[in-house]
């Protein structure tokens, strides 16, 4: 059962989330993160099938983002300090949890940006979460320090909103705007074949307005601050080494760098002292693993890895 358009109050309004219940709970929870520039009704195959394996699941529209949006938060806008400010909205989120399954263990499952937001979280409230899956994970961007300088200069001498949308724009190129190289030749044509092989999903996503806007520059400053703050080495000693990790992502996904920089993610994890940490790629899978045509199949993985580290 679906318990649609729940909300918790934060700093600028309102942070919009789904509740999925089983009919036959195993007494796990999974909190879902989304990526950059989508929304948890994206994810609802994915919660539903989560449910049917008995997890309760909790997925929110990080700020910016789908309905989680008022004053000077908009579509695109996280507003000042977003991207740390949505880790405490995943807190948030994460405390409602606790308080409503007093004795479950939660797993957090973070896509994309939705995975640079779950790794701060690990960084930050490490003693919140029984295991972690991580999709889709971006790969360590050596432009993200200069990104972010620049993306607040940028906003800095923005001297109207014309500017102020070709700075996006630049900077949106400079970010995502190689992802689609490989795949530029895909028909029908469209800048997104990067995240799904399936053209049927990537139509979907061309049409949904919730997925066809640009980050703010301040936003994208944030979120190179971000990925910086997030390949950094953790400031304190982890306390939970044996916590369980699962990295799963595509050969073909262009924000992985085709797999090498989910490499050095799984990497940089297991460098901060984490030893139960597993990585999965696939061929011939793309960004969104969870809405590829073999979705059944990855899924299942993680399935059965969840079964595994409960054993």
């Amino acid at each position: 059962m679906r318990k649609a358009n729940l909300f918790f109050k934060s700093d600028f309004g309102n942070i919009v989330y789904d509740c999925y219940e089983p009919e036959d709970f195993n007494g796990k929870v999974i909190q879902i993160a989304h990526g950059m520039i989508e929304h948890k009704e994206r994810y609802l195959w994915l919660c539903e099938e989560f449910t049917k394996a008995g997890y309760k699941v909790y997925i929110n529209d990080h700020r910016g983002h789908g309905e989680s949006v008022g004053g000077n938060v908009f579509l695109g806008e996280m507003g000042e300090n977003g991207f740390e400010k949505a880790v405490g909205d995943m807190l948030s989120l994460n405390e409602i949890i606790r308080r409503e399954n007093r004795e479950s263990k939660i797993i957090l499952l973070g896509h994309s940006m939705g995975s640079l937001l779950s790794r701060r979280f690990l960084q930050l409230y490490e003693d919140r979460i029984d295991a972690l899956v991580l999709s889709g994970s971006p790969s360590p961007n050596a432009f993200a320090p200069l990104g972010s300088k620049l993306s607040f200069f940028l906003k800095q001498i923005s001297f109207n909103k014309k500017f102020e949308q070709l700075a996006q724009g630049f900077i949106h190129f400079l970010s995502l705007g190689s992802f689609n190289a490989r795949f530029k030749t895909v028909i029908p044509k469209s800048s997104s074949h990067w995240i799904c092989s399936d053209v049927e999903v990537v139509e979907k996503y061309d049409k949904d307005k919730k997925c066809q806007f640009l980050f703010s520059l301040n936003s994208f400053a944030n979120l190179f601050a971000g990925v910086k703050q997030v390949f950094s080495k953790y400031p304190n000693a982890i306390s939970k080494p044996n916590l369980p990790i699962l990295f799963i992502s595509g050969r073909d996904d262009a924000c992985g760098d085709f797999g090498k920089g989910v490499q050095k993610a799984y990497n940089h994890i297991c460098a901060q002292g984490y030893k139960n940490v597993t990585l999965k790629l696939y061929d011939n899978c793309r960004h969104e693993v969870f809405n590829e045509k073999d979705k059944e199949i990855y899924l299942r993985d993680v399935l059965d890895w969840l079964k595994k580290i409960e054993n």
